[in-house]
């Protein structure tokens, strides 16, 4: 019996002392942090090897992008425009690329190819002048440069390694566009498309309404 007491009272200690992975080392759980950012800013999205990079998102991102992938491929205008405005800009873009066949040279996993690649809103992150990583429990960000504390990119501890939580990021990312729509009275959608024209004004004739809908033939 006093062995066993013992063995209790060991493991019990050796519970209390151990603390959450993410409070081991500060500093090394930085470094993780800034090379699990610059793995997914670097990925060439025509060669990624598509398991790789799936193991570098949250389980909630590859839902995402999932049903984000049937929601351009198939929803009608009366589906998309009950959306938030940030998937909406997502599935216009998307639809667009793959109406005028810039997603051709993408072999499979095209919706998680876009996210990544440089027609995808990850590129909006690359023009932006950024601000310092921070760590909060199991939540690591990344603001701009010109309000640290306000996070646009997000990750989350899982599994023994940061992964990176698309939508929200998607989110944060596209919030200060949405407000563009508010002041003009806009919707969603509208704004969605005028943006999608500002940007790609002169590289595709037909930016319009018409992508609120499904592709034809595709």
């Amino acid at each position: 019996m006093p062995h066993l007491i013992a063995l209790i009272f060991i493991t019990l200690s050796s519970c209390v002392s151990t603390k959450p992975q993410t409070e081991i080392d500060p500093q090394q759980q930085m470094q993780q942090l800034e090379a699990a950012y610059n793995t997914l800013l670097n990925i060439s999205a025509r060669t990624a090897v598509p398991d790789s990079v799936m193991l570098l998102l949250t389980d909630n991102s590859r839902f995402w992008l999932e049903a984000m992938e049937q929601a351009a491929l198939y929803e009608d205008s009366a589906l998309v425009e009950q959306r938030p405005f940030h998937e909406i800009l997502v599935i216009v873009t998307y639809r667009m690329l793959l109406r005028e066949n810039v997603l051709s040279e993408y072999p499979d996993f095209r919706m998680l190819r876009f996210a990544i690649g440089e027609m995808g809103i990850l590129r909006r992150a690359k023009d932006l002048r950024m601000g310092p990583f921070e760590i909060r429990n199991d939540r690591g960000s990344r603001g701009l440069a010109g309000s640290p504390r306000v996070p646009i990119m997000i990750f989350r501890w899982d599994e023994l390694r940061w992964k990176f939580d698309l939508p929200e990021s998607i989110m944060l990312l596209t919030r200060g566009l949405a407000t563009i729509g508010v002041k003009k009275d806009w919707s969603n959608s509208r704004t969605a498309i005028h943006l999608l024209d500002r940007y790609y004004h002169g590289s595709f004739f037909v930016i319009n309404e018409s992508l609120l809908n499904p592709v034809s033939g595709i």
